[in-house]
């Protein structure tokens, strides 16, 4: 066996005056150690080809990537304008801040979807001194919440102007009758069940008092710097509201002075933020509008705006956010 031509340069320079042919024990480890320069340097020529290869199939790959990155971008882009698209459809189906604040001057809405288009809206409808609202929270978010708003939001219409209904409850268990009959029936597993949350008042100008009802919601009533919360039934419409065996209950308030209705859905208070990235929960909100509720309507938007995304700094949104202050005197 030929010894290595990289180790007999070695030997002639570090054992210039050793023969190893004369010594068996000298020979045979270099012989080892030339075996060993010899798979080394077969090693070295294998990862060489390998990286070679690698380096080819490497930028083969970011070629592909490339390729693939602008077909994604360009979907994302195709996907985000039908999503504003949708928006803008959504927006013209349902009621906007100006349909509010016609009948309430003084009011606001912070609405801030978790995607572009949401779940969560309010409803409107007056009659003479006779005002119902509506603050609506669906299934979900994004393009299912969307699709169950403005299917709800015509439901709600049908009740009071093609069926005439008053009461409170009974818009309720129309809009439940609808939604089981329409979507939610058509699905066996009930925590699939299309559903929504909602709070509902009956404000009676004239007589100067409102009525509440709830089902899956909660509102807040500040009146002389009181704050009462006006807790909804814990059902959900469209889901587990049964007529004949569940009854929705009412409760009936004086509007005094210095009275303004907070209606909202629960995506405020779900949110993680803070230093301890906790929710922001309800105590909080509370805390929260009662420190508010003596500045003008435009100065509360701005404070309810900037706390919440003052709490949720980086931290995702957890769920559409919806919330609208209505000053009733």
């Amino acid at each position: 066996m030929e010894l290595n031509k990289l180790l007999e340069r070695q030997i002639k320079r570090y054992l210039k005056n050793t023969d190893p042919s004369e010594n068996p024990e000298l020979k045979e480890l270099l012989f080892a150690i030339s075996l060993a320069y010899q798979h080394h340097e077969e090693d070295r020529q294998l990862v060489e080809r390998a990286l070679e290869i690698s380096s080819k199939e490497l930028s083969q790959s970011n070629s592909e990537l490339r390729k693939a990155s602008i077909i994604i971008e360009e979907k994302n882009r195709d996907l985000i304008s039908s999503l504003e698209y949708a928006k803008l459809v959504q927006d013209s189906l349902l009621a906007g801040e100006s349909s509010l604040k016609s009948i309430f001057p003084e009011s606001f809405i912070f609405n801030k979807p978790k995607e572009i288009v949401s779940g969560d809206f309010y409803w409107i409808f007056s009659r003479e001194d006779t005002t119902y609202l509506a603050s609506v929270d669906c299934t979900g978010h994004g393009v299912p919440g969307a699709f169950m708003s403005v299917i709800s939001y015509r439901f709600l219409n049908q009740a009071v102007r093609d069926a005439g209904l008053e009461k409170l409850t009974d818009i309720l268990y129309f809009l439940n009758s609808e939604i089981k009959y329409t979507i939610s029936d058509k699905i066996e597993n009930d925590e699939n069940k299309n559903a929504l949350d909602i709070s509902m008042v009956k404000i009676d100008k004239r007589n100067k008092r409102f009525e509440f009802a709830g089902v899956g919601q909660k509102n807040l009533y500040s009146i002389d710097n009181e704050i009462i919360e006006l807790n909804g039934d814990k059902f959900h419409i469209g889901q587990n509201l049964n007529p004949g065996e569940h009854i929705i209950s009412t409760q009936e308030f004086e509007i005094g002075k210095n009275s303004t209705l907070y209606m909202y859905s629960d995506g405020f208070q779900d949110q993680f933020g803070g230093a301890d990235s906790k929710k922001f929960g309800t105590k909080r909100l509370k805390e929260l509008i009662s420190s508010i509720n003596h500045l003008d309507i435009l100065s509360q938007k701005t404070t309810i705006e900037n706390t919440f995304l003052t709490w949720k700094n980086e931290n995702d949104q957890v769920d559409d956010t919806f919330l609208m202050g209505i000053k009733l005197s």
